[in-house]
């Protein structure tokens, strides 16, 4: 957790000018921002600057003068004075000399010192440095960050205690307001401990003091009275209900004409009563043929009947063939309607099984983190492993000392753990515990170094109670003046009984090391941040510190 966030970006321009402690020459400030020379490059006028703030100089316009030649004294002719990016070039010679000047860390908390040349690369890594946290926005030191993730952060995750939805601690009181499974109360009826998501339904349906709307336009009447309401004014509701009968008749034929080609349909219809007419008008003439010519031989008027006989079939074919196009568009259009249900039935079961890949995805994610946590369990039991020793000697070493005394002296982390050793496959399972600040009669003066007894596979097997002599060796990296102390176990102390829990209290030497000596310059007790302790444990019993 302690990297969610983002490193705060720093200022364009320069350095602050508090990172000299001592004081600076005036050639190392930056003739534009004012601040500590980034990257110093030098004018044609010897005005020096950072290269990012002259940059931003010379693309201002196409002729630039600079400032303090301006301030000099230079006037608008004097070329040597405008500043142009391909007269510029790098001042080494500034780098150099800032190089070595002592320089310290100006965020807070921090007691970083050092040269110029190693500015930048801590305060990349500043552990005092603010960063931004991604879940609530706010800066945050970066040493800070894991806290205030876990006890502070108002973007947190959290369960709802109702519903047990995950949602962010900012969101808690906003959520309380619309948990489906919280208790509300009906405020029409006064009934209590109803669940949110169903009160929508407890007042539709249940409420007898909910107020229903009349549909014909009455006031809102009760729900228990409302049936007597209806009773009261029986003909005015009868009157409403058929004027919505009527009403409803007339949207059904106008949404029916909608679905169909009304234009199309009625050019269609005008053509059949046309042809229709003519039908008509034909029979009526072959009618009036055959009266008057029934007398007279029947080859007189063949040809006339046979032209009349071929126009009638003819008018038949077309109005076949018009009742046949209206039929097919009404088959359309109901197969359009069909295909339109077909189609939103297909959306909903697509946003059902996204709904249901979602909560998959959600459910994944959720086994994945749990077995990161896993991984990082093992890998730390690995490591544990690989550097565990079975011969009652343990040489710790501890790096990041400047770090655990500044925690001891901060009171965060007051006592550091060595790992597990043994003095034998099936033998004693021990450990080493040193506080950086001192405990006890040692506490800010000393460093203190004790011995813990753990409780082991073997323990039944072990002699009791344990009494082998533990030295303890803080060696001097130059191998020159080790810090050598030593004790016996008392017998009768409890913290060399057998372990009835998880380790023993622990004993040892609490003036083991004088802090001002472990400091002093010209020893290596502390060499590149890092200390080494060695425990060794006497081999005295018949056991051999192993199982009998």
């Amino acid at each position: 957790m302690a990297g969610n966030g983002a490193v705060v970006s720093g200022p364009q321009g320069g350095y602050p000018v508090e990172i000299f402690p001592g004081g600076f020459d005036e050639k190392f400030r930056c003739n534009s921002c004012t601040m500590i020379l980034r990257d110093p490059v030098q004018s044609f006028c010897g005005h020096r600057f950072c290269k990012s703030c002259i940059q931003g100089v010379i693309r201002q316009g196409e002729r630039v003068q600079c400032q303090s030649c301006i301030n000099e004294g230079a006037g608008d002719d004097d070329d040597y004075s405008i500043l142009k990016e391909e007269q510029m070039f790098p001042d080494n010679g500034v780098r150099r000399e800032m190089a070595n000047k002592e320089v310290k860390c100006i965020n807070p908390g921090c007691s970083w010192t050092d040269v110029f040349k190693n500015y930048d690369r801590h305060a990349a890594e500043c552990e005092y440095r603010p960063i931004i946290c991604q879940e609530c926005n706010a800066k945050v030191e970066k040493i800070h960050m894991e806290k205030h993730l876990r006890e502070s952060c108002m973007g947190r995750k959290i369960n709802c205690k109702t519903c047990n939805q995950e949602i962010a601690l900012k969101d808690e009181q906003q959520h309380n307001k619309v948990c489906p499974k919280a208790l509300v109360k009906c405020e029409a009826c006064g009934k209590k401990k109803i669940l949110r998501e169903k009160l929508a339904y407890h007042q539709e349906k249940e409420c007898a003091n909910q107020k229903i709307n009349c549909p014909v336009g009455c006031d809102p009447v009760e729900r228990g009275a409302f049936v007597g309401h209806l009773e009261r004014k029986a003909g005015l509701h009868i009157q409403w209900m058929l004027q919505q009968i009527e009403a409803l008749g007339h949207e059904v034929n106008t949404r029916i004409q909608a679905l169909t080609p009304v234009e199309e349909i009625n050019r269609y219809g005008q053509m059949i009563t046309v042809i229709q007419a003519k039908l008509q008008e034909q029979d009526n003439q072959i009618r009036a043929l055959m009266d008057r010519n029934a007398d007279q031989p029947r080859g007189n008027n063949q040809q006339e009947i046979i032209a009349l006989n071929k126009q009638t079939k003819a008018l038949d074919l077309k109005t076949g063939t018009f009742e046949g196009i209206v039929t097919t568009l009404h088959r359309e259009i109901e197969r359009c309607i069909t295909a339109l249900d077909t189609l939103e039935r297909h959306r909903t079961g697509e946003q059902e099984t996204n709904e249901e890949l979602k909560r998959k995805i959600q459910q994944m994610e959720r086994a994945n983190s749990l077995k990161d946590v896993t991984i990082t369990e093992l890998d730390s039991r690995i490591r544990s492993l690989e550097i565990v020793s079975y011969e009652g000697t343990l040489v710790w070493k501890i790096a990041e000392w400047s770090k655990h005394r500044r925690e001891a002296m901060a009171g965060r982390v007051t006592s550091l753990y060595s790992p597990h050793f043994y003095t034998g496959r099936t033998g004693y399972r021990l450990c080493a515990r040193l506080y950086p600040n001192g405990d006890g009669i040692g506490k800010k003066t000393h460093v203190s170094v004790f011995f813990v007894v753990a409780r082991g596979n073997y323990d039944a097997l072990l002699s009791w109670p344990f009494i082998q002599r533990v030295t303890f060796m803080l060696l001097d990296q130059n191998n020159r003046d080790h810090v050598v102390d030593s004790f016996r176990p008392d017998p009768a102390s409890s913290s060399f009984q057998r372990p009835t829990t998880e380790m023993n209290i622990a004993s040892g030497c609490p003036l083991f090391m004088p802090l001002k000596k472990l400091e002093e310059v010209g020893t290596s007790y502390v060499k590149d941040d890092t200390l080494f302790l060695k425990i060794v444990v006497d081999a005295e019993r018949p056991a051999g510190g192993g199982a009998v």
